[in-house]
């Protein structure tokens, strides 16, 4: 897929670095709308008792991550396994944070996700994060409008199984994804 790397150069941004950062947060976005979608039907949520002490440690991490509230439902579904649980919140953590994209930006990618996805968690979830740091009534309905707007193009464009036609504008960067210290 190249029409990322065009689009990015045609918006000033040097590299797919900030691409690679995006979709990071997108997939870490569904695997916890998943998790907590889908999953917690069959699996219930963990009381912090029930998670046992090498899971509520990483509890802790997260209510730290997430301004000292409840645990996300996610993590206390998957908090049977604290070992998964810790990478998975390793993952969170580094995709949410501050680098080329800002964690505000994150969550409304996120909410964004959600919205599409139509994830009842992560709709609310990430609605209650955009809140949480800072942004407006307006800013929430912006972030609705442009994920509407995308999604009924992209709605189109796979109806009508269009091809990319921005693929000449530039080339694909091949530089790979940045390390977490040499971004």
């Amino acid at each position: 897929m190249e029409a990322h790397t065009a689009a990015g150069k045609l918006q000033g941004l040097d590299g797919d670095a900030p691409w690679y950062e995006a979709a990071f947060v997108v997939g870490v976005t569904n695997a916890l709308n998943v998790a907590a979608d889908g999953l917690a039907a069959a699996l219930p949520a963990l009381t912090d008792a029930e998670a046992g002490g090498e899971a509520t440690a990483v509890f802790a991490d997260v209510r730290a991550f997430y301004g000292g509230g409840e645990v996300p439902t996610p993590f206390r579904v998957i908090a049977r396994d604290p070992a998964y649980l810790a990478d998975v919140f390793g993952a969170v953590k580094r995709a949410f944070a501050d680098r080329r994209l800002t964690r505000r930006h994150k969550e409304a990618l996120a909410f964004a996700v959600s919205l599409t996805t139509r994830s009842p968690f992560g709709l609310h979830f990430h609605l209650g994060e955009l809140r949480r740091l800072g942004v407006s009534e307006r800013g929430v309905m912006e972030v609705v409008g442009v994920a509407q707007m995308f999604s009924s193009y992209t709605k189109i464009a796979d109806t009508l199984q269009l091809e990319s036609d921005m693929a000449h504008i530039a080339p694909t960067d091949m530089s790979g994804v940045p390390e977490a210290d040499g971004e």
